[in-house]
């Protein structure tokens, strides 16, 4: 390997892709004059390509002016590989255009993503309708029906109480809320007047009424209605 021929490929190649790559990789091969013997193979190997392509590759290179290929110069007559150092970077980039008209898949590009363009605009429908499915599902789930044995302006400064007292008014709490007046209505209170106790008491929450409800303890102070003996 020639830390120098790698440099040098590096800052004054002209080539980009697969041709810099396949000129790396026989400088990595080489010594400080250029020279390499490696086998097809293991070039493309190290390329990642198979052994055709590394062909049409070393070809290219060839015809831009950047690498030798001197036939059965190399030991047990193997080929030898010299990169033109002197040349890497004189030539502008006009005479390897022919590279470029001979590769089919330049050419050919247009035809497949003309063919793709066409069902591209009803795919991409499809994901704005799934953006939009999701917040129609999730406002459903949200949304709090007030039951009819609820007065509205009862449970309008309910509501009130709580956001002084910072507690969430969504509609999952607010659920939560009517369940306990449903518990406290089949228990046979008047939720009407569970109600109009928190907002009395600025109370966040609803409190079944207690037959000690209000009573004055021993020091002086009021009983609340969630408070049992202890």
């Amino acid at each position: 390997m020639s830390v120098r021929t790698i440099t040098q490929v590096f800052d004054k190649s002209m080539h980009s892709g697969t041709e810099l790559l396949m000129l790396i990789v026989l400088a990595d091969y080489s010594d400080d004059e250029g020279n390499s013997y490696p086998a097809v193979a293991s070039l493309a190997r190290k390329c990642r390509m198979k052994p055709r392509n590394a062909n049409y590759i070393l070809k290219s290179l060839q015809e831009s002016g950047e690498l030798r290929v001197l036939k059965n110069e190399g030991p047990k007559g193997t080929n030898r590989y010299r990169i033109m150092l002197s040349a890497l970077g004189t030539k502008p980039l006009q005479p390897i255009a022919p590279l470029q008209r001979a590769a089919p898949l330049q050419r050919s590009a247009p035809t497949p993503a003309t063919q793709c363009s066409k069902p591209l605009q009803p795919i991409a429908d499809e994901p704005s309708l799934n953006r939009q499915e999701p917040p129609s599902k999730k406002s459903s789930a949200q949304v709090f029906v007030l039951p009819d044995w609820i007065p509205e302006d009862t449970w309008k400064s309910y509501c009130n109480v709580r956001t002084g007292k910072r507690a969430k008014n969504d509609p999952h709490a607010l659920s939560l809320i009517v369940k306990d007046l449903q518990k406290f209505k089949d228990a046979g209170h008047d939720p009407v007047e569970v109600l109009n106790n928190s907002i009395k008491s600025g109370w966040a929450g609803v409190f079944a009424p207690r037959v000690n409800a209000g009573l004055q303890m021993s020091n002086g102070s009021e009983k609340k209605p969630w408070e049992g003996a202890r």
